[in-house]
């Protein structure tokens, strides 16, 4: 159903003429929508009640917004022309960036001139200090990208909305953590596909902790959601990527345990899964399941692959199943999907099935393959075009200046020779001056820009960068100490504030930021200068310590522990602020050998510990240690599986001490 053109125009010409002087907090401040617009099962009866509602006599900030949520229907609808128009006719306020990134993504115009357009709207977010806004768009821009076949300007932006998106701002983070861990499954080879599986699984854990921690009026059902888009994710990796079935099922399995939007994808892939693995009855009761609750909550581009795979699981175990659904994908197929579909078609053993995999496979090349390789090309050919350019620019230059000195010898005297080469002589120097002290400089900002790049700028503390770049050298010592001493190990301490939100949420940022400050003074104060104490992220560090032996490694967390709760925080304003911290900690070597290759993976395993902590009471140390963990494999199981599930395999033992003193 649409908006008759005659309706949308009378709407947005009152509004226009209603809406002088109309700023988005005033649209923010509104009160909610009475509850039958969220009620609404489907698409048209929304638009209906929307158009019904722009009908009637609204002030400017009920209209604007009545019409903003009529181009989101649109827009999440696909209907992107409609969405334009809207648009067009109704240009966004200046500060509501979301809705105006949204109409440049709506608009008809190609990926190509939408990206500078999505740029500059970083450079205003960034102006107006809206780093989420930031960080959002560089989302998209690096959607676009990886679209056009630009990976590396992808990852870029990636890590730059990391970098600029707030900590406190979880929904976000959860997004492009996401985004990050998809671009490396479907982008990245088996290394990379492993780390976005990891990082999936980093991000679960994360989003549980946020969902014991969520205040009351936080929509936990999103967060929930999330957690089971972690787990759909991380079956695809295994099912479309790996063809780790078993592990794909885990998930899948993970997903079905309650309704949540992804249980109808699930299902099929979950029935291929199965009967990969020649469960058949297993597949069987997957495929019966989805025949029982099916939904329309898909739209038909995924509709059609679902079947298709339900179709190929089918075919397992009755040959004669047809496979009808899978012989002409809709060209808005995901790309993965696509060409995981026309590679099982092309190993059926039946030739007229074979043969149309194999033409679906040379389509998806010459229509979305190769035009990203041109175009990766291309990004490389232009930078390359723009340094040759540069090249000529300096070549003609050299040229002319060759030029003018012949001419003037030639119509010099001899005594003008003099004074010339006299001239020229005090400008080389000087120009070899101003070349020394621009190097000179350029090195001191260079090595200026190293160190802070290093620091974390509130705490003074080496950051992640900087632990990266000296954790070989520990592990190094290790290995020499331990040549001595068969008891030397190497701490692994990962501590936060307990309830920091709350620090945060009732004295203000501020005061938080006071809170870190004092504790990284405080652990640096009960730490040697061997050690490596650095700030991890948000209010979590991490502290790398030499040890004579395991008592040793509790010693140092209990030094932790009383430091910070000993004597409480003194504030700016002058009040005292109690201050717990909870620790996850293990000791070094953990796995013969194989330390060096696990160290993000040893890292998990003590943010692990430390959730456990949290779980258990909060204000102690809860130290991992290893029980029948031997290959780096097995660790990276492990770090998959709940905490406990592994204490109780026997895999993993832990100790727990809360400080008598808190």
């Amino acid at each position: 159903m649409q908006l008759a053109a005659g309706v949308i125009g009378q709407v947005l010409t009152g509004l226009a003429l209603a809406q002088t002087g109309l700023s988005l907090e005033q649209v923010r401040a509104l009160p909610p929508l009475p509850a039958v617009y969220a009620e609404e099962p489907s698409l048209d009866a929304r638009l209906l009640w929307l158009q019904q509602r722009l009908a009637s006599p609204l002030d400017a900030a009920e209209r604007y917004r009545s019409l903003r949520l009529l181009f989101n229907e649109y827009y999440d609808a696909h209907r992107l022309s409609d969405a334009a128009t809207v648009c067009q006719q109704h240009p966004p306020l200046p500060d509501d960036m979301l809705f105006r990134a949204h109409c440049l993504l709506a608009a008809a115009s190609k990926p190509e001139e939408q990206l500078p357009q999505l740029l500059a709207l970083v450079s205003e977010a960034r102006s107006r200090g809206n780093r989420s806004m930031a960080a959002s768009l560089l989302k998209d821009i690096a959607w676009l990208q990886s679209q056009l076949g630009d990976i590396g300007g992808a990852f870029e932006n990636l890590e730059a909305a990391l970098a600029e998106a707030p900590t406190d701002d979880v929904a976000l983070l959860t997004d492009l953590m996401m985004d990050t861990a998809t671009s490396y499954i479907v982008n990245g080879d088996e290394g990379y596909i492993r780390k976005g599986i990891a990082l999936l699984s980093s991000n679960r854990e994360r989003l549980e902790r946020a969902l014991g921690d969520a205040p009351i009026g936080i929509d936990k059902t999103v967060l929930r959601e999330n957690i089971q888009l972690t787990e759909f994710n991380r079956g695809i990796a295994y099912a479309l990527h790996l063809s780790e079935y078993a592990n794909a099922l885990q998930h899948f399995d993970r997903v079905l345990t309650e309704p949540n939007p992804y249980v109808e994808d699930a299902l099929a892939f979950a029935a291929l899964a199965a009967a990969e693995l020649h469960q058949y009855e297993r597949a069987r009761a997957y495929l019966a399941r989805a025949a029982r609750e099916a939904s329309s909550n898909s739209g038909p581009v995924v509709q059609q692959y679902l079947s298709c795979y339900r179709q190929l699981a089918t075919r397992h175990w009755h040959p004669a199943q047809g496979v009808n659904a899978c012989l002409n994908l809709h060209r808005d197929t995901a790309t993965e999907v696509q060409l995981d579909i026309y590679k099982r078609l092309s190993q059926i053993d039946d030739q007229a099935i074979a043969m149309a995999g194999l033409k679906g496979l040379k389509t998806l090349f010459i229509e979305k393959l190769e035009p990203q390789l041109r175009r990766r090309g291309s990004t490389a050919a232009s930078n390359a075009e723009l340094r040759r350019l540069q090249r000529e620019s300096d070549l003609k230059s050299i040229v002319l200046q060759q030029q003018a000195a012949l001419q003037s010898e030639r119509d010099a005297t001899n005594a003008q020779r003099q004074n010339y080469f006299i001239a020229l002589s005090l400008l080389l120097l000087s120009v070899v001056l101003l070349i020394a002290l621009s190097w000179r400089s350029k090195k001191t900002l260079a090595e200026q820009f190293e160190r802070l790049s290093l620091v974390d700028t509130l705490t003074q503390l080496g950051n992640r960068r900087y632990l990266e770049q000296h954790i070989n050298r520990e592990l190094a010592h290790l290995a020499r100490a331990r040549r001595r001493n068969a008891d030397a190990a190497l701490g692994v301490y990962l501590f936060d504030v307990d309830h920091f939100k709350s620090v945060n949420d009732r004295f203000g940022h501020g005061v938080g930021d006071e809170v870190l400050v004092e504790l990284a003074r405080r652990i640096q104060a009960v730490t040697r200068d061997t050690d490596l104490l650095v700030r991890w992220g948000g209010e979590e560090f991490l502290l790398v310590a030499r040890l004579d032996g395991e008592a040793h490694g509790r010693q140092v967390a209990t030094r932790i522990l009383q430091a910070i709760n000993d004597t409480p925080f003194v504030l700016s304003t002058g009040d005292p602020l109690p201050v717990t911290c909870t620790i996850g900690a293990l000791c070094l070597p953990f796995v013969a050998g194989s330390d060096s290759d696990l160290w993000t993976e040893l890292v998990g395993l003590a943010d692990l510990a430390l959730y456990e902590g949290k779980r258990t009471g909060r204000n102690r140390c809860v130290m991992l240690q290893n029980r029948g963990l031997t290959t780096n494999d097995a660790v990276k199981q492990a770090l998959q599986m709940p905490l406990q599930a592994s204490v109780g395999a026997g895999l993993l033992g832990l100790s727990s001490s809360a400080d008598a003193s808190g």
